[in-house]
């Protein structure tokens, strides 16, 4: 097909083609205004498991080390679960103070990437956030292995990048890159539906497709009254 005939097609379905853009941006765009700015903050961990025996005594030491770090492994596979616990969100809560275990449940999140571990959290302010992930820490510091069920401790904790604040979540800006994308999501179906109409449609409506349809040469055609 020719590129005057798609153009044709896009020209007789104009009204779908330019309004269904502008409701899913303009929809995209009026929820994203409506919700409140956020904070986000990030800190960089290092997570290991502890010797099992520090006092240098241990009869097997490279055993020992070994075992360490095999069993880190498994450790930073479930890190980002149980960071996202409720029993994690109910112990920073604690420390935290004035923030509910929901509020920070639903902020809380852990990436592992080559052993370190980024701990993000977000909130209504960036104190908020930066306080979110210093009691973060401390549960991973302090209750350690009790998250898997053993007794507490038992995690090294070192921090390879202090917390700090990250910028804002939501707000005109990231509402603006929604909406647009969302709107040339629209274009793309729109267009889509309106080829998809066209092939579906059997009626003849221009001498050209007459002629491709049939295979004969149209003489002359009876012009609208």
């Amino acid at each position: 097909m020719q590129l005057r005939a798609y153009l044709a097609i896009l020209r007789r379905f104009w009204p779908m083609i330019v309004l269904l853009p502008l409701l899913a941006g303009g929809l995209s765009l009026g929820l994203g205004m409506r919700q409140p700015v956020r904070y986000q903050a990030t800190v960089r961990l290092m997570v290991t498991r502890s010797l099992i025996d520090t006092s240098g005594g241990a009869s097997l030491p490279d055993f020992n080390d070994s075992y360490s770090w095999t069993t880190t492994e498994f450790i930073l596979d479930d890190l980002g679960l149980v960071v996202a616990s409720a029993a994690f969100a109910q112990d920073v809560s604690a420390a935290v103070g004035g923030l509910p275990p929901a509020a920070i449940q639903g902020g809380l999140s852990a990436t592992v990437l080559h052993r370190s571990v980024y701990l993000s959290a977000v909130a209504d302010t960036p104190e908020q956030a930066l306080a979110v992930l210093g009691a973060a820490t401390d549960a991973l510091r302090t209750k350690g292995l009790a998250y898997w069920g053993r007794g507490e401790g038992g995690l090294d904790v070192a921090i390879l990048d202090p917390p700090q604040a990250s910028g804002s979540v939501g707000g005109l800006r990231p509402a603006l890159i929604n909406a647009t994308l969302r709107a040339a999501l629209g274009l793309a179906v729109a267009i889509g539906l309106a080829l998809l109409v066209h092939y579906l449609d059997d009626r003849l409506r221009s001498p050209a497709q007459a002629e491709l349809w049939t295979g004969a040469r149209v003489l002359a055609t009876i012009p609208k009254e």
